[in-house]
């Protein structure tokens, strides 16, 4: 309370008010007339239909309330008179009451007596403390009423799509400073405006009043919240990563804000396989658009991602030399700062030195995708999306008297392996992103780039012309259109 502590009868003067300012009918003003030198100001405190205390004043110069010189006290009865004829406290304040001089002070102790002979019921106290400090402490005193509760404004998606609105208990009846709730909520994007934190009170008729509303723009995610009740009528909520603020917008403009559907595009597994063959800028371009391509769902997905990148190089088919295996550089990864961090470190790294050029493990990298997309934990992480990054067509399974090129020396037929992901993963999609823009036509034409024809079915583009947000819509990780909330989401998710 501030500058309440040098007075020992603020405690009791303050609890006083609280009591007074909690007992009062829905609509009845509790008057106060303060006496400090210089002026004398009339409070009036009454509780909104949701409870909050509402504080008025008006004050009046000492000099307009005399007459040649001297104090009128029919004036100052007519000023300090309640509205509605209740009940009145009357207050004697000043920092110096054991020691005031001057007409001020002879004026204010002169209308304190004149008040209390008027109203010989009302409850009466001197304080050191001005009344400014003493209600501000008492109003946030101030319980919740018996009959309200404080709930959080949400959202409910039902598997349908369908949007409902929802609540998150904050705070029961007669709750009081202090007192904390602990939720999680989930932030989806939201316009320029932000996500909205609306606090409401209802009754045990399920009558809704607005208390307060503030937002900010909050980065999509899952937070876990700390709600803590400042006062009746302000909240505060910890665990945001922004503050907000209030927001001035009429509640039914932001309601018609809220469309009808939330379509969710999940759970989802991004597998990016980048080639590591070919020279330090090639390689360092395929990474970017990994790393683009993984941000860019990163941001806009509305379900579940995870997420998995890979690296394969080319067969040596020289004995002195060992083949480098298909690097797993993360798998079904879902925390974005690990998935970061590997990244980088992929970044770091040389390219492959190749001693075959005419092919890389495609086939071989199919076989490791294939083999880790077994078993329920695989079935778990989402429909697969493969995006492959390189140029290099696959090694054959047997020598291709076409092309020539050596066939793996597992004997992997990267058919058989494209075959059994679309028919184990219904919905699979696949994604190419060659090194150049070729003519589609040519792909026809020539034997060895048919895998690549394939392995583009759903999307292809080249490292000079990617858009990692059209790329991430045509392989169906992301909405066509980013669907705006400006409430947070109830978790879990309701059921139809």
């Amino acid at each position: 309370m501030t500058g309440a502590a040098p007075d020992p009868g603020a405690e009791a003067i303050t609890a006083g008010l609280t009591r007074d300012i909690a007992r009062l009918p829905t609509g009845k003003a509790l008057t106060i007339a303060e006496f400090s030198p210089s002026r004398v100001t009339v409070w009036k405190v009454l509780l909104d239909s949701a409870g909050t205390p509402r504080v008025q004043r008006r004050w009046h110069d000492s000099h307009s309330l005399r007459i040649l010189g001297m104090l009128d006290d029919t004036e100052l009865l007519d000023r300090i008179r309640p509205e509605d004829d209740g009940s009145i406290i009357l207050a004697r304040t000043g920092q110096g009451l054991m020691g005031e001089a001057g007409q001020d002070a002879l004026d204010a102790d002169r209308a304190f007596e004149v008040a209390k002979d008027a109203y010989p019921g009302s409850r009466v106290f001197r304080s050191a403390t001005a009344l400014d400090d003493l209600l501000a402490e008492a109003t946030a005193r101030v319980p919740l009423p018996p009959s309200l509760w404080y709930e959080l404004v949400l959202l409910r998606r039902r598997r349908s799509g369908r949007l409902e609105f929802t609540a998150q208990q904050l705070f029961l009846p007669e709750a009081r400073r202090g007192d904390t709730r602990q939720f999680t909520v989930r932030c989806e994007p939201s316009d320029d405006n932000g996500t909205v934190f609306a606090v409401a009170a209802r009754d045990a008729a399920f009558e809704f009043q607005l208390v307060s509303m503030a937002s900010a723009k909050i980065p999509p995610h899952t937070y876990h919240l700390t709600a803590t009740l400042l006062r009746p009528g302000l909240v505060r909520f910890d665990g945001l990563p922004v503050k907000l603020r209030s927001d001035p917008r009429a509640w039914l403009d932001v309601l018609a804000e809220v469309p009808e559907r939330l379509d969710v595009y999940g759970p989802s597994h991004l597998i990016v396989a980048v080639e590591a063959c070919g020279s330090a800028e090639v390689f360092e371009t395929r990474i970017d658009r990994a790393e683009e391509l993984i941000a860019d769902v990163q941001d806009t997905a509305d379900g579940p991602v995870t997420f998995s990148l890979l690296t394969y190089a080319a067969h040596t088919h020289n004995r002195m030399t060992g083949d480098e295996a298909v690097n797993v550089v993360a798998w079904a990864e879902s925390n974005p700062e690990t998935l970061a961090r590997r990244l980088r470190a992929l970044r770091a790294r040389v390219p492959s030195h190749v001693q075959y050029s005419r092919a890389a493990q495609i086939e071989c990298m199919l076989a490791e995708v294939t083999g880790r997309l077994q078993g329920p934990d695989a079935t778990a992480a989402g429909r697969p999306a493969l995006v492959t990054i390189g140029d290099k067509p696959a090694f054959p399974h047997k020598i291709d008297r076409v092309s020539e090129i050596l066939p793996c020396p597992r004997r992997h037929d990267w058919r058989t392996f494209l075959r059994r992901l679309a028919e184990a993963h219904g919905g699979v999609a696949f994604g190419a992103i060659r090194d150049s823009e070729d003519d589609p036509d040519d792909l026809y034409e020539d034997p060895a780039d048919e895998i690549w024809r394939l392995l583009g079915t759903d999307m292809s583009a080249s490292l000079s012309a990617f858009d990692p947000h059209a790329f991430a819509v045509g392989l169906g990780l992301v909405p066509p259109a980013l669907q705006y909330l400006p409430f947070p989401l109830v978790i879990p998710d309701g059921a139809d």
